[in-house]
């Protein structure tokens, strides 16, 4: 069954890509603001990467799949806890002990949710400022830094203010 969906997604990526591009003909690629919102909201750092901003993309991506990670983790805990509260009822020590661990993870797990969601909000926030940006030419810029290549293997580095 994977081997069969595999070849279907396959044939169908090398198929649209042959009809979309002629070799004589140069593509001018529009950025939809929509479209990297609705990337971004549901694969971490799709949005920004569509928009090439692929630094972006790795520190959402990073940071939200560590945060789904925290969160599955502490969800865990919390039900594991809960679990070991609600079947010992013979040890209130211990009943009070896994309570207060319950509570703890549950509380972890609550606070990554929230942002989480902070973080899906600010991502598709970028995304759709970023493509809506995306044909904005600024030559009047009042600074410029420029890191690069010098001479004889140096690193240059150079910082020009334009005062109007």
């Amino acid at each position: 069954m994977n081997r069969t969906l595999l070849i279907i997604i396959l044939a169908v990526g090398f198929y649209s890509g042959g009809i979309c591009q002629n070799a004589d003909s140069t593509v001018v690629r529009k950025i939809s603001p929509g479209g990297a919102l609705l990337r971004s909201a549901f694969v971490p750092g799709w949005g920004q990467f569509y928009n090439r901003k692929y630094i972006k993309a790795g520190i959402f991506s990073i940071g939200q799949n560590w945060l789904a990670y925290g969160i599955y983790n502490n969800w865990k805990d919390a039900d594991k806890y809960e679990r070991n509260f609600k079947s010992a009822t013979d040890d209130p020590e211990y009943q009070a002990d896994q309570f207060a661990k319950y509570e703890n993870a549950r509380d972890s797990r609550n606070f990554k949710m929230w942002i989480m969601a902070a973080a899906i909000f600010y991502s598709m926030f970028d995304a759709y400022v970023d493509a809506q940006l995306a044909d904005f030419n600024q030559s009047d810029r009042s600074f410029e830094v420029y890191i690069g290549p010098g001479k004889n293997d140096e690193i240059t580095v150079g910082l020009t203010f334009n005062i109007p």
